[in-house]
């Protein structure tokens, strides 16, 4: 894994002082070599809300300089912990995926996400946040692995990912950067102006552009290139140290993200090439990784908006640190929802939200007997989502795995609105009971409120009868149940309210000056919620004549607001390891052994055309981490990572069937009753039991590994060339583990060739990703509706070489 980190000037060159990263070995790729002996430097995080070396910190973490992430021109989180062994962050099918040994959220709107991300001390826990430009101009990015339930703010059951902007200095300093990749045109544009102002204040300006360029994928159907981007993301921050004591910081980020035609493909198909009932083929092409067929394009657009305030107030017995932040954003998606290139399902959705949060740290200086952190936490936010179906007609996509709804207007949009509270107190304590002895407490009071008004209409709404595609119904005759009222449903006035202590305990064991063990048991937990998709029926179903639509007097019982909540999950955590400097400081060895145990861990599946959610009883992540690095030679540094991931559900009786088991149930088994029996008619209520089987996100084994050569060119320049290999073996993104839709095990080549000043004045390089052209996917899951045997994905981008060029003004 490439330790990357923030590199630090260093005084004593005769002290050994360790870097590593934890979990990444891939990340530690920017090793600076200390001039007069083979020593790795300093890697400095803040994990634990203090300033410190990574190496004493009690936690398995990830780590990547700012730096390395600028050199090799990344762009999303995703990259980053593609470098990071049991940690995934992709793009999704509809909203990013946060995945740290195999736990995160799953794909719901109405999801917080399981790994808490944080930027600047800020929680950033909606997917649009987290699919900001997370990678300009920044300091570090830390990624905490298992549940990280006392000093953080929200949500972080799964681990955190804390992340640090690069902050304004009182020295002047300016960069412009361009990059530009040959094969599909895209560029990238980077500018940062930083200096003083007046005395005592400075500020920095940080401004990205994506520029976009032809795009890689081809949609048949319409003929149009994609994906294509068009990205803009500025952040401005001032620094006032206002006396000795006081400093003060604000920081205002703006983004405005436009991204069009995204790519899907269909990889399996039973009905290719056949006509729908209307005469349109509506899969023409099994593609070939890089084509694909809708019959409309996807658009999204997206404004975000972040305001923070930080306060840090020096005391002689403690600082004081606050932290006032508003978060928002607006998205508009719309287009074509079930990856057929026929009229099926075309869906808009808008969404807004707000989020206001204050942190109130106290953080003893540190190095006395006793050390200690207090605090309090406040936050309130207003999620706002609305959807409205632009085209319905279901039959569009062939044989169906669901009822051939038709609609031929758009519907009315569906509303969910939901305003949430929560707030904390938390403490922790750690007793240096002798100079290699640190023992640590934590502990943490949460409270959450979620207040839901939820509604649906769908009046109107239709099917086409199976026996003749050209009548419409709007009841089914077998028992007038209305068709509007299976999927309308009006929910007002819904509220949960939850309470939680969690703690964690360590204890660490300095062995030697160069050896620390330490070892840790903790909980976590995740508040319970809302399912966002849910269009099903309302409290009862009324009866209708089917052909008229006019009430027969009647009614049959529907659903209750029960069916929209999704429980609270906990877990329950262990962690040995061990952080160890050899060869005077030349290498280092790290370890870490963990075991989760989740109760009602929160999941989501794809049934029809919606994303369900629901609690699966227990599932249990354990496995081992190493990684290490070694500075074979003056410029000379080698290192790596591997993960080994056991993470499968203990009990998981009620997973949703795959839809051959709910279509097909004689050919497919597997699909159960509550008594245990296989179900015997298709789409007959039934669950997979899948205990014992694999969670999603969760390859068994992932590793990474780095070699940088750094060649002196005369006195003024240098040559640096970096290799990175990345490897994931084969896991499933789809929650109902249908044998056709796990990705293969693939292995990443990335190349870096850069002629660059010894100063760092200007640097101009040569970015290879994906040389040896993988083919690799976001996702993998059944095409929605769909009864044909077809499965779709969303492939990645091939393999790119890019120039970058950058030039720094001091």
């Amino acid at each position: 894994m490439h330790a990357t980190y923030e590199r630090l000037r260093r005084n004593a060159p005769g002290k050994t002082v360790l870097a590593a990263a934890v979990a990444s070995l891939s990340v530690a790729g920017a090793t600076e070599v200390n001039a007069q002996a083979l020593v790795l430097e300093e890697v400095i995080v803040t994990a634990q809300m203090r300033t410190e070396s990574l190496q004493d910190v009690p936690i398995s973490v990830a780590t990547m300089s700012g730096d390395r992430i600028d050199d090799l021109g990344f762009v999303s989180l995703q990259e980053i912990t593609q470098y990071m062994p049991n940690v995934t962050v992709n793009a999704g099918s509809g909203t990013p995926n946060l995945f740290i040994r195999g736990i995160g959220s799953g794909t719901n709107q109405g999801f917080e996400q399981s790994v808490g991300m944080y930027i600047d001390g800020v929680y950033a826990g909606r997917g649009p946040l987290a699919a900001v430009p997370t990678t300009m101009d920044l300091a570090r990015v830390e990624v905490l692995k298992g549940p990280q339930g006392i000093l953080f703010g929200k949500n972080t059951i799964a681990g955190a990912i804390n992340i640090t902007s690069n902050k304004p200095s009182d020295e002047f300093e300016s960069m412009v950067e361009a990059m530009y990749e040959f094969e599909y045109g895209g560029q990238q544009y980077n500018m940062v102006l930083n200096g003083p102002l007046t005395d005592g204040l400075s500020g920095r300006l940080a401004v990205r552009h994506d520029a976009p360029g032809d795009g890689w994928w081809e949609n048949v159907a319409t003929g149009d290139d994609g994906p294509e981007f068009d990205n803009w993301y500025a952040r401005g921050s001032l620094r006032w140290e206002a006396t000795d004591n006081l400093e003060i910081n604000a920081k205002y980020e703006y983004g405005d993200f436009e991204s069009d035609n995204t790519q899907t493909v269909v990889y399996q198909s039973d009905f290719v090439g056949q006509e729908n009932f209307a005469g349109v083929v509506p899969i023409p092409v099994v593609s070939d990784f890089d084509k694909g067929a809708g019959d409309a394009g996807t658009r999204k657009t997206t404004d975000t908006e972040v305001l923070a305030l930080t306060i840090d107030w020096h005391m002689d017995f403690a600082t004081l640190t606050s932290i006032t932040s508003y978060s928002a954003y607006d998205l508009l998606s719309t287009g074509d929802t079930d990856v057929a290139a026929a009229p099926s399902l075309h869906r808009t959705r808008w969404e807004d939200f707000e989020q206001y949060s204050q942190e109130l740290r106290l953080v003893s200086p540190g190095g006395e007997t006793f050390d200690w952190i207090a605090g309090a936490y406040f936050q309130r936010n207003e999620l706002d989502i609305s959807r409205r179906l632009e085209t319905v007609d279901f039959l569009q996509s062939g044989p169906l795995s669901t009822s051939a709804l038709y609609a031929p207007d758009p519907g009315v949009p569906s509303v969910f609105d939901q305003e949430a509270e929560s707030w904390a107190v938390f403490g922790q304590g750690t007793w240096n009971v002798t100079d290699a002895l640190r023992l640590t407490l934590g502990l943490r009071y949460n409270e959450e409120t979620k207040d839901l008004d939820k509604t649906t209409n769908s009046e109107g709404l239709q099917v086409r009868a199976g026996f003749n595609p050209n009548l419409l119904v709007y009841s089914d005759p077998a028992n007038f149940y209305s068709i509007a009222d299976l999927r309308q449903h009006s929910f007002t006035d819904l509220s949960r309210d939850e309470d939680k202590v969690t703690y964690s305990t360590n204890v660490q064991w300095d062995v030697t000056d160069d050896t620390m063990l330490y070892a840790s048991v903790s909980t976590g937990f995740k508040g319970g919620g809302f399912d966002e998709s849910y269009s099903g029926a309302g409290y009862e179903i009324r009866l209708v004549n089917p052909i008229t639509n006019e009430p027969l007097g009647g009614s049959v019982p529907g659903n209750d607001p029960s069916i929209l909540e999704v429980e609270d999950e906990e877990v329950l955590a262990y962690e040995l390891g061990a952080k160890m400097s050899l060869l005077e400081g030349a290498a280092e060895l790290n370890f870490a052994a963990f075991r989760m145990e989740y109760d009602n861990l929160q999941v989501s599946s794809l049934v029809g055309d919606v994303f369900r959610v629901g609690n699966a009883a227990e599932a249990i992540s354990q496995g081992l981490e190493l990684d290490g690095r070694i500075v074979l030679a003056e410029g000379l540094t080698l290192g790596g990572a591997i993960g080994y991931l056991d993470a499968s559900y203990e009990d998981f009786t009620g997973a949703t069937c795959t839809t051959p088991q709910s279509m097909d149930p004689a050919n497919n088994p597997g699909c159960l009753t509550e008594d245990g029996s296989n179900i015997t008619a298709p789409r007959q209520p039934g669950g997979q039991d899948l205990s014992g089987e694999t969670l999603v996100f969760a390859p068994e084994w992932s590793a990474s590994l780095f070699a940088q050569y750094v060649v002196p060119l005369g006195s003024s320049m240098e040559l640096i060339n970096s290799l990175d290999i990345n490897y994931s073996d084969e896991f499933f993104t789809a929650l109902d583990l249908d044998s056709n839709t796990p990705h293969d095990a693939t292995t990443i080549v990335n190349v870096r060739i850069a002629l660059a000043s010894i100063d760092d004045t200007w640097s101009l390089a040569l970015i290879g990703k994906n040389l040896t052209d993988e083919e690799t996917y976001l996702w993998r899951d059944d095409l929605p509706v769909t009864n044909s045997n077809s499965y779709y994905a969303v492939p990645e981008r091939p393999r790119t070489i890019a120039l970058q060029a950058r030039y720094r003004f001091r």
